[in-house]
């Protein structure tokens, strides 16, 4: 009685099969995708806050994934250096004379058309002559010849080979032409490594003579919209607009009332035209609004970041980030390749730097982005007053120090006591001050400098005072103990503090973005040697191992903050530490530091790069600069590996030469001199009453030295380090005439 039904079920069963596993079969290819880059030069993020008011592009601009961009080009800031980076997605390199992007039957200053000049440049026989492009970059093979012997990698035209490689098309419109030059440098972010560019406009029809603009040319937005709309094709778009840059370009020259009216007639077409633009997008389409620089005025301020704006399905808005910076609201340049990448669908390339920007949650949106763009700014516009008041200050106090130190002889003079102890204290303040600077941003205001240094320095002393009347290990044990604890804490909870630090990173010129600074590496080096001798000392006699415990448990927990990528990824002070901890300890515990000692040392610094490589490379994080280094060393790709030494080597020499860093270095390794070599030996003597403190010295220098070597930035990190030695032995040098006698 089942069998007749059976029979009927099993066909279809089977048909039924064979579509599903016909279906699971058959590859889903994803829908082609079209991504619209508008650059707008010159805009900056005052002009974006007055862009807001502006309808109807206002409602837009709240639903907009946002954040700011930091462009650290291998040369000069300007435009053509920043469209190279982030078309290319890492360093390189623009020179005048390569010249600029040309209609394929443009003609050039010396008469010939633009095709012309690339059959003439050109390989013989010719590759191609620009066949079927539009948009010609004679001046390629100049650029790729200037940037070959260079200590990066340049990958000029990777964006536009990618997406030709993978049949899809680029196509560049607008220009940034005057009456005078063209300027046509967006165009370089599309261009191909044969410096071809499919598609596009950016001949004069882009522009219409206007007199009531700068210059007398408006941009010609109805026909970039109508090329914007024919081009339909899957890849990129990128589009060009330069009113306000031409108009910013003026604005010395111009009666503000005239130029605050061609400005509201900028910005409303900017307004009007980005409306049109995001009313347009369909599905398949990624908008990207930004800027490669910043306009004049924005430069003379200190405000250099850049304003990225994304929208994308599926229409929510938020703070950008990427694994390149790790904070919300701040990318770079060399996240733009790896982004439009992802979005078209085409797998990323070997070797890139940048990651894929992601958008955060919706809660903090334009305004909270404006306001934290503010805050950097300002930070960035102040640092260099705080931090050279702060170093001049370390200078003037060691060496008043010093020779007060050398002049004093016998009993110290009534009337010199006051100078004794004001000195004494203000070498002490020296400990506190990087704990200070630490917390200095967690009080949420934005005084100017001379108000922040007149607090921190009162602050500084009030704690000198509270501890001045405490024995050497006992007043180490507090300075460096804060100082450590704060480091630590700050950095295990996401470094918050140090990001908003005078003392901190810098994300304007994108030195780093996360992890242990270099400053604060250097300060973490020293403070920790520091409280690890001073335990030592308050420990000696029956909890001698308790101390000795402390110290090594100390020790481990920095180098592993260190060497982790998803904390302090710094792997120079890694191995700084590594260097100094192990002479720390060999001296504490008076190991012979004879051929045994020095190959334990030796082995130390070896297993620690083997860590760090291992570590990094094993990590489930996105890789960082230190993973990027391990890969290389992995897969044998010397050539870039010494690339790198090469740039840190570049950037440390400098750093030597013109930073305020090396000078505190230079006059504490004076002032180490004249303990070591004056004929009483002075470190000798307070050896006698403080033997573990004098051995932590040898620490401090060995990882001072240590970061000095192995550090891009080791004149900092060894001028941050050095002070732990110069200041604490100083302090005891000019101690109270009662406990001289263990010191002169």
């Amino acid at each position: 009685m089942h069998k007749p039904i059976c029979r009927m079920f099993l066909p279809i069963a089977f048909l039924w099969a064979s579509l599903a596993n016909g279906a699971a079969a058959a590859p889903s290819t994803p829908p082609p995708r079209q991504a619209i880059v508008i650059f707008v030069d010159g805009m900056s993020f005052a002009d974006l806050a007055k862009l807001r008011g502006y309808p109807p592009v206002d409602k837009w601009l709240a639903s907009a994934q946002a954040a700011a961009m930091t462009i650290r080009s291998a040369g000069p800031r300007h435009e053509a250096n920043a469209y190279l980076l982030m078309g290319s997605g890492g360093q390189a390199l623009y020179t005048e004379k390569s010249g600029t992007v040309y209609q394929r039957d443009e003609l050039l200053e010396n008469g010939e058309t633009a095709a012309a000049s690339m059959a003439r440049l050109q390989a013989s026989p010719p590759l191609s002559a620009g066949a079927g492009a539009s948009l010609l970059f004679p001046g390629i093979f100049r650029l790729q010849a200037e940037n070959m012997d260079k200590p990066f990698t340049a990958r000029i035209g990777l964006l536009g080979g990618t997406l030709a490689k993978h049949g899809m098309i680029a196509a560049a419109f607008g220009n940034g032409d005057d009456r005078i030059e063209r300027r046509r440098h967006a165009a370089l972010f599309a261009i191909d490594e044969r410096g071809e560019i499919p598609a596009g406009d950016v001949s004069a029809r882009t522009n219409l003579p206007d007199p009531g603009y700068p210059n007398g040319l408006r941009t010609h937005y109805r026909y970039l919209l109508d090329r914007l709309a024919e081009e339909r094709r899957p890849g990129l778009l990128v589009v060009e607009l330069a009113d306000l840059a031409r108009l910013y370009r003026l604005k010395d020259a111009m009666d503000p009332v005239r130029f605050k009216r061609q400005y509201d007639l900028v910005m409303a077409d900017l307004a009007r035209f980005l409306e049109e633009v995001l009313k347009r997008r369909t599905e398949r389409q990624m908008v990207m609004v930004t800027s490669a620089l910043v306009n004049e005025v924005s430069q003379k301020e200190k405000s250099l970041l850049t304003p990225m704006l994304i929208w994308r399905p599926p229409g929510t808005g938020g703070l950008l980030t990427s694994a390149t910076t790790r904070q919300p609201g701040l990318i770079s340049g060399l996240d733009v390749l790896p982004t439009l990448l992802a979005w078209l669908h085409i797998p990323r390339p070997e070797g890139l730097i940048g990651h894929v920007m992601t958008a955060g949650k919706e809660g903090e949106g334009l305004a909270g982005l404006l306001a934290r763009v503010s805050d950097i700014d300002r930070i960035y516009a102040n640092r260099p007053s705080v931090m050279y008041t702060y170093v001049m200050l370390q200078i003037f106090i060691l060496v008043a120090a010093a020779l007060f130190w050398l002049w004093q002889k016998g009993e110290i003079a009534p009337s010199a006591e006051r100078w004794r102890r004001g000195i004494r204290l203000a070498l002490l303040s020296m400990l506190f001050f990087p704990a200070l600077f630490l917390l200095e941003p967690l009080l949420g205001w934005s005084a100017a400098p001379p108000v922040v240094l007149g607090f921190l320095i009162m602050l500084a002393l009030g704690l000198a005072l509270a501890v001045e009347n405490r024995s050497l290990p006992a007043m180490l044990l507090v300075s460096s103990g804060v100082t450590v604890a704060g480091i630590l804490l700050d950095g295990l909870t996401g470094g918050e503090a140090m990001r908003r630090s005078y003392m901190g990173y810098d994300p304007v010129i994108g030195a780093r973005f996360y992890g242990l600074g270099n400053e604060y590496e250097g300060v973490v080096i020293g403070a920790a040697i520091s409280f690890a001798a001073a335990l030592h000392e308050w420990g000696k006699g029956r909890i001698a191992w308790l101390s000795a415990g402390g110290a090594v448990l100390l020790f481990g927990c920095i180098l592993a903050y260190m060497a982790l990528p998803s904390l302090g990824a710094n792997a120079g002070g890694f191995l700084a530490a590594t260097a100094g901890f192990g002479v720390t300890l060999f001296r504490l515990h008076d190991w012979k530091a004879g051929k045994k000692g020095l190959l334990l040392l030796a082995g130390g610094l070896l297993g620690g790069i083997a860590a760090l490589i291992i570590i990094n490379l094993g990590s489930s994080q996105p890789l960082t600069h230190v993973g990027r280094v391990a890969q290389d060393i992995v897969s044998g790709n010397w050539t870039e590996v010494g690339k790198i030494v090469e740039r840190k080597l570049e950037m440390n020499w400098r750093l030597i030469r013109v930073s305020a860093w090396s000078k505190v270095f230079a006059v504490s390794l004076v002032v180490i001199s004249l303990f070591s070599l004056r004929p009483d030996r002075y470190l000798r003597r307070l050896s006698a009453r403080y033997p573990c403190i004098v051995k932590g010295f040898h620490g401090v220098i060995a990882g001072s030295l240590a970061g000095l070597v192995l550090n891009d930035s080791g004149i900092v990190s060894a001028a941050t380090s050095i002070i732990f030695f110069v200041a604490p032995a100083l302090y005891a040098a000019l101690g109270h005439p009662a406990d001289r006698e263990y010191t002169t």
